[in-house]
This record gives structure tokens, sequence and C-alpha cells, in this order.
């Protein structure tokens, strides 16, 4: 039985420099390109270096191969979203709650749509995407996020949420929007989906408020009779 190989994915030498950083960021960007226009089959360390204008030497000087470009590319492409995300999710949390999940839906959909084409080569042609951390650890991330919000929903909604309804409705949400995001059901008016999809979990976040109520109230009316 063959071993599982063990790929090194991270930086050879860490860049420091000003002009460290600038190569490194040109061979990151330049694999991101390459990558949606050929593949992860048509990305080769050559390839990459003709594409940002640098040695082939420069390439090997910071990366042991053309893995860990990838997963650089990976790593500056999640935090970028999150980035994104989290800048959504604080202009969502100025607004009333159904303009609040129409914003964040809207959101993290345009979000994903943006960067699909990498996304689909990173998710289903590279063998290791998984053992990337910043890749692997993305949906902690995306819970973190949605703890946060749960606590805005609490304090300004009033709507207190499980923490196992809340995986629920990230992980629903989340697979739901990266999927159209991805592949866009044929026939379909994407904007009537994503309107559909804000109202099923406006739906559910009413009917655990309505719950959180109707708990709340035997207790209230019993301390009423007490004299």
């Amino acid at each position: 039985m063959s071993k599982k190989q063990t790929l090194d994915l991270q930086y050879k030498k860490e860049p420091k420099q000003a002009r460290a950083k600038a190569t490194c960021h040109a061979i990151i960007q330049a694999s991101a390109q390459v990558l949606e226009e050929e593949g992860y089959a048509g990305l080769t360390t050559n390839g990459i270096a003709e594409r940002a204008g640098v040695s082939i030497g420069s390439v090997y000087e910071y990366f042991p191969g053309k893995e860990a470009i990838v997963a650089a590319v990976a790593t500056r492409l999640v935090e970028s979203m999150l980035a994104k995300m989290q800048a959504a999710l604080q202009h969502a949390e100025t607004l009333a709650l159904e303009e609040a999940m129409r914003t964040w839906i809207y959101s993290l959909y345009g979000i994903s749509r943006e960067e699909h084409r990498l996304l689909k080569v990173l998710l289903f042609q590279v063998p290791f995407i998984y053992q990337v951390p910043a890749v692997a650890g993305m949906r902690t991330e995306l819970f973190r996020l949605a703890l946060v919000g749960a606590s805005k929903t609490r304090e300004q909604y009033l709507i207190q949420l499980s923490r196992e309804s809340l995986y629920l409705i990230t992980t629903m949400t989340g697979a739901t929007l990266l999927q159209m995001a991805l592949m866009p059901p044929p026939g379909l008016n994407l904007n009537a989906v994503l309107d559909e999809l804000t109202q099923k979990m406006l739906q559910w976040l009413y009917q655990v408020r309505d719950e959180n109520s109707a708990q709340a109230s035997p207790s209230l009316g019993q301390d009423s009779t007490v004299s």
C-alpha cells in the first residue's frame, strides 16, 4: 500500500522586503490568471514565471513547487472573500431585519460569483485543496462570522438562535449560494431564487422568535399572578 504523499504547501522563504513581496504578489497573481484560463493541469512553474515577468529562479526562491503557489493563491482568495463578507455583515447590521437578510444573502452570492472561475478550478481540480489550512478553516471562519451576526440578531432583533440552528442556517445558505455561484441553475431566475432563499431564512428566524416568545410567556403569566 502506497503512503499518502506529503506536500510542501508553505513558502520556501517568507518575503519581507518590499521588492520580495512585489515578486511574490506577481507570482501569485500570475498563477491565479493561469488557473482561471488553463486550469490546474495547465499550470507550470515555467508558465508562471513567464506570465509574472520573473525568472524561474525567483519562483523557486520563494516556493518549493507549484503546489505551494496554488496554496498561496487559495489562501489569498479565502482571506479576500472573508474580508468582503465581514464588510457585508457590518453593513447588513445597520439595516432592518428583512433588508439586512436580503443584503447579506445577495452579498454572499456576489462575493462567490465574482471569483467563480478561480473557485471552480480550486475546488474541482486541485486534489490537495483541503490540505491548505486557510481552505480547511474557512467553514470555521464562516461560523465565527455567523456567531457575530447572531449576537447582533439577538441584541437588535430580539431573536435568540441556538448554535445548532445557526449551524444549519450557515451551512445550508452557504452551500446553496456557492452552488449557485459556481453552477448557476439553467432556466431559473437567479434573483427570484435569492429572494426565495431570503424569505425562507426570514421565516425560520420569525419561527424561532415566536418559539422564544411562547417559551417566555408561561413564566411571565405565572409571575403576574403572584401577589
